[in-house]
């Protein structure tokens, strides 16, 4: 087979799989905070050995997983996560608190990343981290005045 017909069966072949991938995936649905999801959730896992806040609704726009804000959510639906507990599954909640005065160290893990960061909040109000729709957010530990 001649290099050009190879390069034209790869293509084809790129796009049957490509095809269908997606059909079995089915559309990436936007974010419907608090519906129930199956793939791609935005979920809070709760490994500190406080209790923590989720927020199912971001309502700005704007901002991906770790953007931190003093608004951009609404408090209509709020869930208190125990120590040890996780977002229920099959719903989305799109972000988390953290708390007035405290620093909460946090690993984020999406489809391809993983990361770790501090929002360190001590001396300073309240704000809330966004998390994606196809990400996790782990919060890690928790400590009042100063980072862990």
């Amino acid at each position: 087979m001649r290099s050009s017909a190879r390069s034209r069966w790869a293509k084809a072949a790129a796009v049957g799989l490509t095809t269908a991938a997606a059909g079995l995936l089915g559309p990436v649905q936007p974010a419907a905070a608090g519906s129930s999801c199956t793939i791609v959730c935005s979920e809070t896992v709760n490994q500190s050995s406080y209790s923590a806040t989720a927020v199912r609704d971001w309502t700005c726009s704007s901002g991906s997983t770790g953007t931190a804000s003093t608004g951009c959510v609404s408090l209509t639906y709020t869930k208190s996560l125990a120590p040890w507990t996780q977002t229920p599954a099959g719903q989305d909640w799109d972000a988390f608190r953290v708390d007035a005065g405290w620093c909460y160290k946090v690993q984020f893990t999406d489809l391809v990343h993983s990361w770790t960061t501090s929002y360190n909040r001590s001396g300073l109000s309240a704000v809330y981290v966004k998390v994606s729709n196809d990400a996790t957010a782990y919060i890690k530990a928790q400590k009042y005045g100063s980072c862990p």
